[in-house]
């Protein structure tokens, strides 16, 4: 099988590298190496490995800079996910697309599901619903998978901003009334791994289980790693952050769960994992 994965050196497609290079025949390519914006070029490169399995970990995920950074956005969320489906597509390619819990605007209260109707609140969630459309769009041999509150080893996370905070704060200010589910990238990617063994295609919710908030999230981070900082709990209000976010963006792997293909653990379990495997790596 040879799989092509887009944005290589990011947080998901780091992780994706790591699991795949001695599973599968890899070409991993970060965005400096191939530019998902360039068709001309991408259809050459597509055109020459012949991917079965094209993973598009690319993409602009700064929700609160998207606000002022609109087109740029909208050009590796929207416009870079037309061409990597089309381009699969025209190369005979599965496209696999990640999307994210923030295309909901968080009212409903109870775990979402691939039923429910997107309403994202953020320039961020619009250009990442755009982008799942147009890879559907462009390409009928599509996975979507739907992940919240992404962290690994590598890239920009919410462990690693409390990590960095603690070095230079006694006291950490952290909403607590955004309801959500960390998810492990090492997770995500092995629930995707299993979907590409089954060639499975279609939308798929695919965060660990349960839910918690980002307060009591940053409490469990600063106990596994002995962290000497106090947590404040506070409302999203008092931040005054540029984006909104939803206050609750539970995702439920409904679809998964239908066809017995759910493999995501709850999330408690997935980070003690994440510890026990990088901890020394943090501090």
């Amino acid at each position: 099988m040879k799989v092509i994965i887009l944005g290589s050196n990011g947080q998901l497609g780091s992780e994706f590298v790591d699991f795949l290079e001695d599973k599968v025949d890899l070409f991993s390519f970060s965005h400096k190496e191939l530019d998902i914006l360039n068709l001309r070029v991408l259809i050459e490169k597509f055109s020459v490995i012949k991917p079965d399995i094209v993973i598009n970990c690319a993409a602009y995920t700064n929700v609160d800079k998207a606000e002022d950074e609109e087109d740029i956005a909208y050009l590796t969320n929207v416009i870079g996910a037309r061409n990597s489906s089309y381009v699969s597509y025209k190369v005979n390619s599965k496209i696999i697309f990640f999307s994210t819990d923030y295309i909901f605007n968080g009212t409903k209260n109870s775990p979402y599901t691939e039923l429910d109707e997107p309403n994202p609140l953020s320039i961020y969630g619009k250009t990442k619903l755009l982008g799942e459309i147009n890879t559907k769009l462009y390409n009928p041999n599509h996975l979507i998978l739907r992940i919240s509150w992404l962290y690994g080893l590598k890239g920009i996370n919410f462990i690693k901003k409390i990590i960095d905070l603690s070095k230079v704060n006694e006291a950490i200010k952290v909403v607590d009334d955004q309801i959500g589910t960390p998810t492990y990238t090492f997770d995500v990617v092995k629930q995707t791994y299993e979907l590409i063994k089954k060639d499975y295609v279609g939308l798929f919710h695919s965060s660990n289980e349960g839910f918690t908030t980002w307060y009591q999230f940053s409490i469990k981070i600063v106990e596994k790693l002995n962290l000497n900082v106090e947590i404040i709990p506070i409302k999203t209000e008092e931040l005054k952050q540029k984006a909104k976010r939803p206050k609750y963006s539970v995702l439920e792997n409904y679809n998964l769960k239908l066809e017995n293909l759910n493999i995501m653990r709850h999330w408690n379990e997935a980070l003690e994992d994440f510890f026990n495997k990088y901890k020394g790596k943090f501090i």
